[in-house]
């Protein structure tokens, strides 16, 4: 017996879901007629494994680099002017293990009545709302082929500035991972062999020896006054971290610095002018546009703007006029945008103005690493070096009392 998640009509025009068990898909189809039922959509449901037998890391989720590749294909083949549903059943055959339930998921929707758009909203946890209204402005327009190209253009630059986030991260995260190692051998090994040539009368301990033994005895004393302090402060901490006025605060403060807060900034100019250009280049009203981009941004100023720009243009305000207030975060933009409106080309000086954006990311990413590593370097040479002299010193100390008669 397979499972099946339908949705359907009942004779009094409510909608209802549900699941059902069924031999074949014919035979959920039998059962719904026989309940007086008229099907909306029928897809197959997966069965809930034992969590023992689940993968715990995601790894049976499609990744990014999953969707990108199924949007390449699905586009190349609507530019070959295809119907969607058999681009969808010709991408089902080169689609990825992990993402080849999905298009078997979406193929039946199409093939069932529902357009691409509420088929991909299905899926959630696959598709972005970006990617979902994109879709569907191209739907709106007739333009659905030029779209999906364009939003897999999006993915497949936004997957490379991933990728050379990650590449620059790796180094820095070696030389920190090598150094904390090095410490925690240096406190949890050589303290405490050579703490007892110290114990002796008259000999002064080094500071990382004091600083140990001193740290061992308040922890003996007050342990579990600290492990439910600990508990009480983490527990506060989480709740105060998923308030909306703490994440505008660490939003708010993290675009401050002096080079993260202009990459993160430069990564939501990249991301808004990427598809609000798409979309007016399909001929999508500009309202409708600006609506779909409204939750790309992550930070508060950005997604604010965008949210009252909507009202502005109603108004009467230019494009321009309307994100008047990111011109701080965003000048070159602004600048951009406007001359688009003088001369007519809004959707090429937006796209024009997404690359870049994307090329001062990369530009800002370099930058930032290469001030980075030698900071991490330096650091913690000191904090090694600092350790290893001051027990150096104490020990030739000692024995110079040994020695002296």
């Amino acid at each position: 017996m397979n499972t099946f998640r339908f949705e359907a009509i009942d004779q009094m025009g409510l909608r209802r879901t549900g699941r059902l068990q069924a031999d074949s898909r014919e035979g959920a189809l039998s059962q719904l007629r026989a309940a007086g039922l008229r099907m909306v959509s029928l897809t197959p449901a997966a069965e809930a494994l034992p969590f023992w037998k689940r993968d715990l890391s995601g790894g049976d989720k499609p990744s990014r680099r999953d969707v990108m590749r199924f949007f390449q294909d699905f586009a190349t083949l609507l530019e070959a002017d295809l119907t969607v549903d058999k681009a969808l059943r010709l991408s089902l055959r080169q689609a990825s293990g992990r993402i080849r339930p999905v298009v078997q998921a979406m193929l039946q929707s199409v093939v069932a009545g529902r357009s691409l758009s509420d088929a991909m909203r299905a899926h959630p946890a696959v598709f972005a709302e970006d990617a979902v209204e994109t879709v569907r402005a191209g739907e709106m327009t007739g333009m659905l082929s030029e779209v999906v190209a364009r939003t897999a253009e999006a993915m497949r630059r936004q997957q490379e500035m991933q990728s050379a986030i990650v590449s620059a991260l790796i180094y820095p995260a070696l030389l920190l991972v090598m150094a904390l190692g090095i410490i925690g051998l240096v406190v949890t090994s050589l303290l405490p062999s050579i703490a007892p040539l110290f114990d002796a009368p008259g000999v002064v301990a080094p500071a990382p020896i004091r600083f140990m033994k001193a740290a061992e005895t308040f922890f003996s004393e007050n342990g579990p006054l600290l492990a439910g302090a600990s508990v009480a402060i983490g527990l506060a901490l989480l709740v105060w971290w998923r308030r909306p006025q703490a994440r505008a605060w660490r939003n708010r403060n993290v675009r401050r610095l002096p080079l993260l807060g202009g990459m993160l900034n430069e990564i939501d100019v990249g991301r808004v002018c990427r598809i609000l250009g798409t979309l007016v280049a399909a001929n999508v009203p500009l309202l409708h546009a600006l609506r779909a981009t409204v939750d790309l941004p992550g930070g508060h100023l950005f997604r604010e703007t965008l949210a009252l720009s909507h009202r502005r243009i109603q108004e009467g305000a230019r494009l321009s006029d309307a994100l008047s207030p990111l011109g701080k975060a965003a000048p070159q933009m602004l600048d951009m945008i406007r001359t688009g409106e003088e001369v007519n080309r809004l959707a090429d000086m937006l796209l024009r103005a997404a690359d870049l954006a994307e090329e001062n990311v990369r530009t800002r990413i370099d930058r930032l690493f290469t001030v980075l590593t030698p900071v991490i370097t330096c650091v913690m040479g000191l904090v090694i070096g600092g350790l290893i002299m001051s027990i150096m010193s104490a020990v030739l100390s000692v024995n110079d009392l040994a020695a002296t008669p």
